[in-house]
């Protein structure tokens, strides 16, 4: 990578490098939830936020893990330099709680408390001393490399292992994000919960997708809304077992904290578990519900990889050849949380 960052030392040494200046962030340009977007090629920023007509307040990264050297900041997937980036956007970071070859029961056992810290460290010398940072994300289900299923309580002791480090380095402002999906999965996630003073946000991660697609081929009119209406119903009230966004506003309430969702949007109808394709009205009905739950809502980050079933964005920095753009959601996107006067829609 050929961006200058600060304090990237030996990995065998934690050394605290002078914190870069920070210019303050620029504060959202009203009351309602922040948005931010993950990309996945940070060189496409500029253009996308053109067409959005408008910074966004928070950008997302996330870090490989191939090897604990993944984690090391002058090694992160980074095409441009990342002062030019968090100087005024939140910056959301997810990576796993350990790289391959390392498990669970080492983290909660604290044989990679010099790595976390190291981790801080980069982070806090190069201007991301305040960021959201979401670890063990979707954790109640038994894809995620750190999975809380069949093991919560070891989950649990790793969460605090992490926190509690990153915490002690000399000015860490990082705001911890408990990132269970949305639905239960294999794990009722509450069981996973650390604590209210071992968290920071309650983040969920969601798409337009599930058990009510897909819908045919020949569903047009009536038939689609009644697919899409049938999704996000699941998505409001849960699966059976009550989880859904109503159930974790509740939540986040009760628990004090502000419900935030770093990684949602809509979904390609061929992704292997099925979407609901180039649908504006998952849009308006997550802004719509949004407006009702203001009092507990943080901010939105959508995953518009712009090699995924998900990109919403220009046409032009979409990416993909497996899956269509979106040109119906995405200028729903641009029109509810952008600046759309500002910019061509191209």
């Amino acid at each position: 990578m050929s961006t200058a960052l600060a304090g990237c030392g030996s990995d065998e040494e934690v050394t605290e490098s002078p914190a870069v200046t920070k210019t303050p962030r620029s504060a959202p340009q009203d009351t309602s939830p922040g948005v931010g977007v993950y990309l996945g090629n940070d060189q496409t920023l500029t253009e996308w936020e053109n067409w959005f007509g408008r910074s966004v307040d928070y950008y997302s990264f996330t870090l490989f893990r191939d090897s604990w050297a993944d984690y090391r900041i002058e090694n992160w997937p980074l095409e441009i330099d990342i002062q030019s980036i968090v100087s005024d956007r939140q910056p959301i970071v997810t990576f796993s709680m350990f790289p391959k070859g390392a498990d669970l029961v080492q983290v909660a056992a604290g044989e990679f408390t010099e790595k976390y810290r190291q981790l801080a460290v980069d982070m806090i010398d190069n201007g991301l001393s305040d960021a959201h940072l979401r670890f063990g994300a979707e954790f109640n289900g038994n894809w995620s490399p750190g999975t809380a299923v069949s093991r919560p309580e070891l989950f649990v002791d790793a969460w605090k292992e992490i926190v509690s480090t990153m915490r002690s380095v000399s000015k860490s402002a990082f705001n911890f994000v408990w990132a269970p999906d949305i639905y239960r999965r294999q794990l009722d996630p509450l069981k996973a919960y650390p604590g209210d003073e071992w968290v920071n946000e309650v983040g969920l991660t969601f798409y337009d997708k599930g058990a009510c697609y897909p819908y045919p081929d020949q569903c047009h009119g009536d038939c689609l809304r009644r697919h899409r209406s049938c999704t996000w119903k699941q998505l409001l009230e849960g699966r059976g077992a009550n989880f859904g966004l109503n159930f974790w506003a509740e939540f986040a309430r009760e628990h004090g904290k502000p419900l935030v969702f770093p990684e949602y949007g809509v979904m390609a109808r061929d992704w292997p578990t099925p979407g609901g394709g180039d649908n504006p009205r998952f849009f308006r009905n997550f802004n719509r519900w949004m407006t009702e739950n203001e009092d507990v809502v943080g901010w939105h980050n959508t995953w518009s990889f712009t090699n995924g079933p998900s990109y919403v964005g220009p046409a032009r920095e979409h990416e993909s050849t497996e899956y269509p753009h979106f040109p119906d959601s995405s200028e729903t996107f641009r029109q509810l949380f952008g600046n759309p006067d500002t910019n061509s829609s191209s």
